[in-house]
């Protein structure tokens, strides 16, 4: 069976390809019933458009690019979820890259996007200064979004969260169940770090709890093995002090859903010594021993609207006219018996 063409396509209908390929692309000149007839008529013959040749005509790709630091989380997974679906409703393919926690490898993959047919681009960058340079380099030819770690000297549109209302709000928590000797075991060179880190020394100043610096502790997440080893480290430092921590806060998904297994390990009980709270998007929080208090993110809703905020964009035929939003939603607090129990 031969292919169906557009010419064909416009033939068997009687109508010029014209009219057939604006009712194809949704065009306001012609009239629903006629896309409508047009379309039903298409998807029945299997009509599949020649993406070349529209790219040729166009300049667009139907395409956009995404790089985030790393895949293996729940909350990388949710915003993936909501870049696909949303990307797939406004009929965009998606080509995806991981700079897995690597300056260089992000170097890399931001250089690999440019030379790929992509219409736009949504970057996660590692932290506020990786890759500067050559994002604005490409940002001046390329539309480019940057979500999740918004911490990031870009003029562009930029989707996040409250981070410093998401730990502000771990430590309200604990301090009302008298927990008030809080350490938080943030990640090094995150772009999320800052704010989070600031959410915490905020709650402890407008509830006049006494800060110790000592609480604040930084591990590195490019292994899992060396993630635990230090955390392990930390924890048997921690607990040496003369005032030792009575709860911990996990400021990344990463180090959160680790925490309950370093513990476990060193035998010391959740929540009675320890208790423990932190960002993480895992659906088996409820199933972890004892079942895990989480600061949880809207991960599939930063997906889909960076999309959509990212076509806006390339629509736009004077970018110079655009004013550029930085988009945060609200977290929200679940808990559970590692704080509670």
């Amino acid at each position: 069976m031969a292919k169906t063409t557009l010419k064909s396509l416009a033939a068997a209908l009687n109508m010029s390809v014209s009219t057939v390929s604006k009712a194809l692309n949704d065009s306001y000149e012609i009239s629903e019933s006629t896309k409508q007839r047009v379309k039903e008529f298409a998807n029945k013959l299997d009509y599949q458009p020649n993406v070349l040749a529209q790219s040729l005509k166009t300049g667009k790709t139907q395409t956009i690019g995404v790089i985030l630091p790393k895949m293996t989380s729940p909350f990388e997974s949710q915003i993936l979820e909501g870049i696909q679906l949303t990307a797939s409703a406004l009929q965009y393919k998606v080509v995806i890259m991981s700079s897995m926690e690597n300056e260089e490898l992000e170097r890399i993959a931001l250089q690999s996007m440019v030379n790929k047919p992509i219409d736009g681009l949504l970057f996660c960058p590692i932290h506020e200064r990786s890759n500067v340079d050559l994002a604005k380099q490409i940002l001046n030819r390329t539309p480019m979004l940057i979500f999740d770690r918004t911490d990031y000297p870009l003029e562009t549109h930029k989707v996040g969260v409250l981070n410093a209302e998401g730990t502000f709000g771990a430590c309200k928590h604990l301090f009302e169940i008298r927990r008030k000797k809080v350490a938080i075991f943030c990640g090094s060179n995150q772009g999320i770090t800052a704010k989070r880190l600031a959410g915490y020394r905020q709650a402890h100043q407008a509830f006049h709890v006494p800060l110790q610096q000592d609480y604040v502790v930084f591990c590195a997440i490019n292994s899992v093995e060396e993630l635990h080893l230090q955390m392990e480290n930390h924890i048997v430092r921690l607990l040496a002090l003369p005032d030792p921590p009575e709860a911990i806060i996990g400021s990344s998904d990463t180090i959160t859903t680790h925490l309950l297994g370093v513990l476990a390990k060193l035998e010391i009980k959740v929540p009675e010594r320890i208790a423990v709270v932190g960002f993480a998007n895992t659906d088996l929080a409820l199933s972890l021993n004892p079942s895990l208090t989480t600061i949880r993110q809207p991960a599939k809703d930063i997906g889909a609207i960076s999309v959509r905020k990212l076509v806006e964009t390339i629509h736009k035929s004077d970018r110079s006219q655009i004013e550029w939003e930085e988009i945060n939603l609200p977290t929200s607090i679940q808990l559970r018996r590692s704080t509670i129990g």
